[in-house]
Formats: C-alpha cells, structure tokens, sequence
C-alpha cells in the first residue's frame, strides 16, 4: 500500500493559521504593500512554523520569469572553469537565482541538446562559456533569451562579451622570453574549437613577427587545453632538427604537460627549455611546479559576465552590445631563464 504524499503548506494555511487575508499573508512575503509590523512578524513566524515556502514556479508564472540562469562551458575538467563556474555561482546565488550548469566537452551535439533543454525551460539568460555558433546565438535572440558571451567572442553576431586580453596575454609572454635572449620560441595551440585559442595563436605569430623573432611554421604543435595534449606537444617540439629554446603554452594543464615531456627527454627547465604557461591555475605556483604564467582573474571573469547578464535581465541595459576584456598580467616563476650559450665548435688546429 502506498503511502500518500504530504500536502505542502499553502499561502491559505498560513492565513488561517493567523486569521488575516491570503493577500495580506502575500504582501508581508514579498514586501510588495505595507502590512502593520506587528502582524508581518505574526506572518513570519507561522509561515516557519508550519513550513511554508513560497512556489517558485507560480511566482515565474505571475512575473514572467524562471529564476534561473544557465551557464554552458566547453570543459568542466579544464582547471581554469571552476574558478569562473564560482564567481557565477556566487553572485546567482545572491540574486535568488539558481543555476543550471551544463557541460559541451566541445561536441556540437551536446551544445545543441543544451541550447535546446535551456531554451524549453525558459531561463531568464545564459551565458556562453562554451564554442558560440551562429545558428545557436540566433534561436537565443528569437526566443528573447539574453545572453553573455565569455571569453569567446562571435565575429559575424554581436553581443553582450566579458573576456580576458587573450592578444595581450601572449604578446607579454613571448616579449618575456625576447628580452631574456630567446630567438627560436615554440607554442602550443589550444583547442581547435576554441575562439579564444585562435587569438592566442595569432598574438603569437604576430609578436614574433613584430619582433623579429624566428618565425617557423614547425615550431607550432596542436593542443586541447589537457595534459596528455601537452607532453604530446612538447615532445614533438623537442623533437625537431632546431627545437626551440623556449616554449609558450596556451594554457598551464599543456604547459605543465610540455615540461614532463621536456624533462622525460633528459632536459632541464628553465636551463636547456624554458616554459610560459596561460591562465595561472592554482597548481601552477605549487613548490614542485612554479610556472611563469600569464595571470587572468578567473573567478572576476565569471562575476562581471553575471552581473552583466542580470542587468540585461533586469531591464536595466538597453544599450547596445557591451564588450569589455580583463587585463593579464605576467607571473615571473621558476621556468623561465636565459638560454643556454651555444656550444664552441672544437678547435681545427691539430
């Protein structure tokens, strides 16, 4: 025999319970018209007492709201995300809003069951973490969705952006390795569906260029943002006829790959290889690790493009699209070092 389900406590019981109107029991809840102090705290009690809580889909219903916010993000085991993931969580929280996390793992497919799961749901707003398409950005602005891209801009669809100097982050760690004499530098590609992955690379060919550094199209190895990826790439760069003398990772998990690779070899960092990494993860200034980096403030990446999304949500931006990018920062560690003075050639006298 099955047992019945309890009845929840209604906003009538409460009302009851303390002989007053169900909408004077509504006004002290929601604080929407003045209710006489002495019967709100008379409200207040009984609804605790008696375990009321207020339904948040009627509530959605009556203001055209879900209060919900998705988040979707190409990678939750990329140790850069959490910190991001926190800093939306945080301030979704302070809102009263909950959070529907989804992870894309860069399948196409993912994102579009997401995309679709989201949009049914009617979340007030989504930001995109994850690898912005076209046709996706398209149905959130026909379903009147708002939405933040993060750190994964859109040439061809404009909208509300919160990134980091991708560009900028890169130009600082190849002119590091520059001024430390370092002519011939590697790199290590991010993931190829990555938008922001593409920026680096082109901050990097360019800075070499602009610098008059090496240029090479060898010394660019494929990466996916993972360890594996990493030593795979560190490998093959060291591999090379005239490897480099120093290597820039775009991210650290890669970088930090590239330097087991390069000491499985039998070489040292920084004094036979030198390594940059990108994005200043937690493990990369541990003892055993201390990575030179290039710093973005992870966790203020995810609060700004939240913040920004409750205003769109909110009504309170009805301006056009707003862009804005964090700063990085280089972090001078223990891998970075001038490189090794070539080797005298041996005397030809007899």
């Amino acid at each position: 025999m099955t047992r019945e389900r309890p009845r929840r406590p209604s906003i009538k019981d409460v009302a009851r319970d303390c002989g007053v109107a169900p909408s004077t029991v509504s006004n002290a809840l929601t604080n929407r018209r003045f209710v006489l102090p002495e019967t709100r705290k008379r409200i207040l009690e009984s609804a605790a007492r008696l375990g009321y809580r207020a339904s948040t889909v009627a509530r959605g219903l009556r203001m055209q709201r879900s209060w919900s916010v998705g988040l979707l993000l190409a990678s939750i085991s990329n140790p850069f995300y959490p910190e991001v993931a926190r800093g939306v969580e945080d301030v979704v929280a302070e809102s009263g809003c909950h959070l529907i996390l989804c992870n894309t793992d860069y399948q196409d497919d993912k994102q579009d069951r997401y995309m679709r799961v989201l949009i049914d749901r009617q979340v007030d707003g989504l930001i995109l973490g994850s690898h912005p398409d076209e046709r996706h950005l398209q149905e959130l602005r026909n379903a009147g969705v708002p939405f933040v891209l993060l750190n994964k801009g859109h040439g061809r669809l404009r909208g509300d952006y919160v990134g980091i100097d991708n560009r900028g982050g890169i130009a600082k760690a190849v002119e590091h390795l520059a001024k430390l004499g370092h002519r011939r530098i590697g790199f290590i590609r991010g993931h190829p569906m990555s938008g922001a992955a593409d920026d680096r690379y082109d901050s990097y060919r360019d800075t070499v260029e602009r610098l008059g550094l090496v240029r090479d199209p060898v010394l660019v190895a494929p990466g996916r943002y993972d360890y594996v990826s990493g030593k795979v790439a560190g490998s093959q760069l060291l591999a090379l006829k005239h490897p480099p003398t120093a290597i820039v990772s775009s991210s650290d998990v890669m970088a930090v790959g590239a330097i087991d690779a390069i000491r499985s070899l039998g070489k040292r960092v920084p004094e036979d290889v030198s390594v940059v990494g990108f994005d200043d993860i937690f493990m990369s200034s541990l003892p055993s690790i201390q990575l030179t980096t290039i710093r973005v403030p992870k966790r203020d990446l995810g609060v700004a493009a939240t913040r920004l999304l409750l205003e769109r949500i909110g009504g309170q931006r009805a301006d056009q699209p707003y862009e804005f990018s964090f700063p990085a920062e280089l972090i001078d560690r223990a891998t970075t070092a001038p490189p090794k003075p070539a080797g005298r050639a041996k005397s030809s006298a007899a």
